[in-house]
C-alpha cells in the first residue's frame, strides 16, 4: 500500500474525481468509483473528505485554483525579455491578459475533463441546491478578480471600473469560451475571441500613478 501524505492522498482524490466526472458523468462519481480510479481504499475517501458533497465542493475550489495558476504563470512568463533586467519595458495589460488567457485555453485543451467535470456539477447544483452553484460562480468570480489584479501590478496599470464588475464580466466571458471551445473544438477561433477579449479589457485600463520613494 502507498503511503501518501494527507495533502497528497487528497489531491489524488480530488484529481480521480475530476476524471471520473468528466468521462463518465456526476452520476457515475461514487465515492467507490472514485477510490477505484485512484487506487486507494474506500477508508482513505473518508479520511479525507466527510462526504460525497464535500468532495464536490473541494473539486470547484482544486481546478479553479489550478487553472488560475495557469493563468497567472503564462501571463508573467514574456520568453523575449531577461527577468533579471530591471530596465525592459513593462508589457501591456492586454498582452499580459491575452498570454494568461492563452494559458487557460492550453489546460482547457489538454484536459477538457476538468471543465466538464465542472459544468456537470454546476449543471447538477442549479436542479438540487442553487445556493451551491453560486457559490461555485463566487469561487469563479474571485478568482477572476485575483487574476485582474496580478494583471494590473504586472502592466502597472489602475483599472477604470470597479474590479467586481470587471471579475463578474471576465469570469462571463471565461464561461463562453469555455462551453464555446467544448462545442466546436476550434483553438483558432478561441485564440481569436481571447485577442478581443484582452483588448476589451484593457481598454479600461490607465497607467498607474507611481509615488515618489521618500528622501
Amino acid at each position: 500500500m502507498r503511503r501518501l501524505s494527507f495533502e497528497e492522498r487528497r489531491s489524488e482524490l480530488l484529481d480521480a474525481a475530476v476524471r471520473v466526472i468528466g468521462r463518465d458523468g456526476l452520476a457515475a462519481a461514487t465515492t467507490r468509483a472514485i477510490v477505484a480510479e485512484a487506487d486507494m481504499p474506500l477508508g482513505a475517501f473518508h479520511y479525507v473528505f466527510a462526504s460525497r458533497d464535500d468532495l464536490l465542493v473541494a473539486v470547484i475550489d482544486h481546478v479553479t485554483e489550478q487553472e488560475r495558476l495557469a493563468a497567472w504563470i503564462d501571463a508573467g512568463a514574456d520568453e523575449n525579455t531577461d527577468p533579471a533586467d530591471a530596465d525592459a519595458p513593462t508589457p501591456g495589460v492586454a498582452e499580459i491578459l491575452t498570454r494568461g488567457l492563452d494559458g487557460y485555453l492550453r489546460l482547457l485543451v489538454s484536459a477538457p475533463e476538468r471543465e466538464l467535470a465542472l459544468l456537470d456539477v454546476a449543471a447538477h447544483a442549479m436542479r438540487h441546491d442553487p445556493a451551491a452553484v453560486e457559490r461555485q460562480w463566487q469561487t469563479y468570480r474571485i478568482a477572476a478578480r485575483a487574476s485582474l489584479e496580478y494583471a494590473a501590478d504586472l502592466a502597472r496599470i489602475t483599472w477604470t471600473l470597479p474590479l467586481d464588475d470587471l471579475a463578474w464580466s471576465l469570469a462571463s466571458c471565461l464561461d463562453g469560451l469555455t462551453l464555446s471551445w467544448l462545442t466546436a473544438r476550434d483553438a483558432d477561433a478561441a485564440r481569436t475571441h481571447i485577442r478581443f477579449l484582452a483588448a476589451a479589457f484593457a481598454a479600461h485600463a490607465i497607467p498607474r500613478k507611481e509615488t515618489p520613494d521618500a528622501d
